[in-house]
């Protein structure tokens, strides 16, 4: 075999090992999209509305709730 074809044999051989690896690496970014994805979407699910209440809870006993308006602080503070 001359060194010419040994040549074009090694390149072929690279090409085919690149396409390889190209079709792996795409492979395993999919499984990873997909892991992630189902990752996320049972932890929406998990913290989705039966864990979570619109209602509001009790009061402690002899309290109820209200709403308290909040006033800002109006007076000078700044130093004399």
């Amino acid at each position: 075999m001359n060194t010419r074809a040994f040549e074009e044999a090694l390149q072929r051989q690279a090409i085919f090992e690149l396409a390889v690896a190209l079709i792996v690496l795409i492979a395993l970014f999919w499984a990873t999209y997909w892991v992630i994805k189902a990752g996320v979407r049972d932890g929406i699910i998990e913290a989705g509305p039966r864990t979570r209440t619109h209602e509001k809870p009790a009061a402690p006993p002899g309290y109820r709730w209200a709403l308290v308006k909040e006033t800002a602080q109006t007076e000078d503070i700044r130093a004399d």
